[in-house]
C-alpha cells in the first residue's frame, strides 16, 4: 500500500527530527495513556536495546527505573503538569547521568531525556576544586598566622614588625602565584629560587649559583621552601654574602640521597662563602625559627643551620612524598 502525502510528509518531518536530536544527544519518547511507548527517537546507547513499540516501562525498562517512570507518567496525567526524573544507565564503559522531562499532551505523555554526564562531571571537577581551595586556602592562613604571631614574638617595634611580616608576607604570597601557575602542582624549586632571590635584590642573582635537580615540589613544600629561601636571602642581604659592600657569593644544590629500602630524600644545600669575617654577624631569632624547626617540621624532613664567622650553611632534607622529577 502507497504512502498518502501526508504519511510522506509525516515520514520526512520524522527523519528530520531524528537527525537534529541525534546532533544533541537528545531522546524523545511517547506513551500513550496506557503507557505503552508508539515513539522511540534518537535511544542513547546506554538505554536497554530491545524493542519498544507497543510495551510498558516494566517491559523494557530494569524494575529500578521502570517504577519511577510509571509514577512520574501517572502524575503527569494526573496534575496536567510537567515532572522530572533524573537517573544513571552504564554503557559497559562508564557511567551516564540522564535527565528526563515528562510533558502531558492529549494522547498521553512525551519525555524528553538529555544526557547530562557532561554537566555532571564539571559540576564534581567544581566541587572537588573549591574543597581544595578551601583546605589550601586554610592552611595559607594558618602560615600567615603563624608568621604574624613569631613575627611580633621576635620584633623590636612596630616598624621593626612590619618590615619583617611584609618580607615575610610578600614571600608567601610570590610562592603561592607560582603555586597557582602550575595548576596547583608545585613549584620547581629551581624557579622558586630565582623568584626569591630577585625578590630581596636582581644584583643577588649576579652571586648566586644554583646547581643540581630540579624537582617540582608539592604545594605545602613550595610555600615552606620558599619562606626558608626568602629568610636566607634577606639574612644575606642585611648581614650575609649579598650584604653591600660584600663580595661572597651563595651557592645552592639539590640532590637525592637514598635511603635504605625507601624512596630517596631531596637534600637542598645552601652556602654563603666570602663573607668578611671581621665584620659583625648577626643570627635572625624568628630566621632561625623558621629554618631549624617550622620548615622541617611542615614538610617531615630534618634541617640543620649553622652560621660561622666566614660564612652561612643551611641543610633541609625533604622526604620523597613532597616532590616528584
Amino acid at each position: 500500500m502507497s504512502q498518502g502525502p501526508t504519511d510522506q510528509f509525516m515520514q520526512t518531518r520524522l527523519r528530520a527530527l531524528s537527525a537534529a536530536l541525534r546532533g544533541r544527544g537528545v531522546t524523545v519518547l511517547h506513551q500513550n495513556t496506557d503507557h505503552r511507548f508508539d515513539l522511540a527517537e534518537n535511544l542513547p546507547a546506554a538505554w536497554p536495546q530491545v524493542e519498544m513499540m507497543g510495551r510498558r516501562e516494566a517491559d523494557v525498562l530494569p524494575a529500578v527505573l521502570a517504577e519511577p517512570f510509571a509514577r512520574a507518567h501517572d502524575l503527569c496525567r494526573a496534575i496536567g503538569q510537567a515532572q522530572t526524573l533524573e537517573f544513571e544507565l552504564n554503557d559497559g564503559t562508564r557511567q551516564h547521568h540522564f535527565e528526563a522531562q515528562l510533558l502531558p499532551d492529549e494522547d498521553g505523555v512525551t519525555t524528553v531525556i538529555s544526557d547530562v554526564s557532561d554537566e555532571h562531571r564539571r559540576e564534581a571537577t567544581m566541587s572537588s576544586l573549591l574543597r581544595e581551595v578551601s583546605h589550601r586556602s586554610k592552611n595559607l592562613l594558618a602560615i600567615v598566622q603563624s608568621v604574624a604571631m613569631q613575627t611580633a614574638r621576635h620584633s623590636e617595634g612596630i616598624e621593626d614588625f612590619l618590615r619583617k611580616f611584609r618580607g615575610r608576607l610578600h614571600a608567601l604570597s610570590s610562592t603561592q602565584d607560582l603555586v597557582t601557575e602550575s595548576n596547583w602542582r608545585g613549584t620547581f624549586l629551581q624557579s622558586l629560587v630565582a623568584s626569591q632571590l630577585t625578590r630581596v635584590g636582581h644584583a643577588a642573582l649576579a652571586n648566586l649559583r644554583v646547581t643540581g635537580v630540579n624537582p617540582l615540589l608539592g604545594p605545602n613544600a613550595s610555600l615552606h621552601v620558599g619562606l626558608a629561601i626568602h629568610e636566607l636571602a634577606a639574612n644575606a642581604v642585611l648581614h650575609g654574602a649579598l650584604a653591600e659592600g660584600m663580595a661572597g657569593n651563595v651557592w645552592v644544590d639539590a640532590h637525592l640521597e637514598a635511603r635504605s629500602g625507601d624512596a630517596p630524600d631531596l637534600v637542598i644545600e645552601w652556602q654563603e662563602v666570602g663573607i668578611d669575617a671581621s665584620r659583625p654577624r648577626h643570627e635572625p631569632r624568628f630566621g632561625t625559627l623558621v629554618l631549624e624547626r617550622i620548615v622541617p617540621l611542615s614538610v617531615g624532613g630534618s634541617a640543620e643551620f649553622s652560621i660561622d664567622s666566614d660564612s652561612v650553611r643551611y641543610r633541609l632534607t625533604i622526604p620523597a612524598d613532597q616532590f616528584e622529577l
